[in-house]
């Protein structure tokens, strides 16, 4: 009789636990290096108050969006977007390149210039000293902060100087630190230590020709500070992208996840080197996202 009971109990446990497996979604999340400690940040919060579903966070982009999320920029028109990131010039500090470039400014005209090979179109003026002896180091990824640098500089990816550094852009300050003339560009997220929300050990930013807050903001170098003043003012010189994620809207899951990033989320944005979003822009991406589930209904 013992026996029996213990036997009936066993299966009934069995069935408990399966019944609770399957109810506990798997979602994988595919997200680049820079945003990772954010994207991590939120699965430790979301899953405070959501114990129904489990996180794997991978590299990469996701072959099938059925149970996953792919963070994109905003190269994708399917996107629903979360955060900005901001992209600033930088090279190795007190190396020779940023002699060349540390006692000027430059504007928008001169980055392109430093970056890209010009066309057939543009006034043949002769390469500047800096031009001619610097190194230009660019991300090579479809996440790379290079492709917003590009756009917004109506150019391709294609057109940059110098080489491109496959993988994550982190790799790029590598590239930096071994080439006393090289110059990159990253985002915030890789250039500043997001503990101490200092510049990275031996990197310096280029100093650019912007309003005299600007260039005080940019001198003093403080990520925070940066953050604030991107956020309020647009410069030609400081090129934003946009962050974004795909999935698929009829997974009541990955729904809801994607809600609270835009609600509860959103507020660890500048706590890993990103800019929020405009609050009517953020208004219209959460209204978007319930729009598409409604649709699935």
């Amino acid at each position: 009789m013992k026996r029996s009971v213990f036997t009936i109990a066993l299966l009934i446990a069995l069935q408990v636990s399966q019944i609770a497996v399957a109810q506990n979604e798997k979602v994988t999340l595919h997200v680049q290096n820079s945003v990772r400690p954010l994207v991590e940040k939120w699965v430790a919060e979301y899953s405070k108050t959501n114990d129904n579903v489990t996180f794997q966070i991978v590299a990469g982009k996701a072959q099938d969006n059925q149970n996953s999320i792919s963070f994109v920029t905003e190269q994708a028109n399917d996107a629903v977007f979360f955060a900005r990131y901001a992209v600033l010039p930088v090279v190795n500090k007190s190396s020779e390149a940023e002699q060349l470039l540390g006692s000027k400014r430059l504007n928008a005209k001169k980055l392109k210039s430093l970056f890209f090979v010009k066309d057939e179109f543009e006034d043949d003026t002769k390469e500047s000293k800096a031009e001619k002896s610097l190194h230009i180091y660019t991300g090579n990824s479809q996440q790379s902060a290079s492709r917003a640098y590009a756009a917004s500089f109506k150019q391709e990816t294609s057109n940059y100087k110098g080489k491109k550094i496959s993988g994550d852009d982190s790799f790029l300050n590598v590239a930096l630190s071994r080439d006393p003339l090289g110059v990159a560009i990253n985002s915030l997220s890789n250039i500043f230590d997001l503990q101490s929300r200092q510049l990275r050990n031996n990197l310096a930013l280029v100093p650019l020709d912007i309003d005299k807050h600007g260039e005080q903001v940019l001198d003093e170098a403080r990520l925070d500070d940066i953050i604030l003043l991107l956020e309020q003012q647009q410069f030609a010189e400081i090129p934003v992208g946009k962050l974004g994620l795909q999935y698929n809207c009829q997974n009541s899951q990955l729904n809801a996840f994607v809600r609270w990033i835009l609600t509860d989320g959103n507020k660890y944005i500048h706590e890993y080197g990103l800019l929020q979003l405009p609050q009517k822009e953020l208004a219209s991406q959460l209204h978007r996202t319930e729009q598409k589930e409604l649709a699935q209904k």
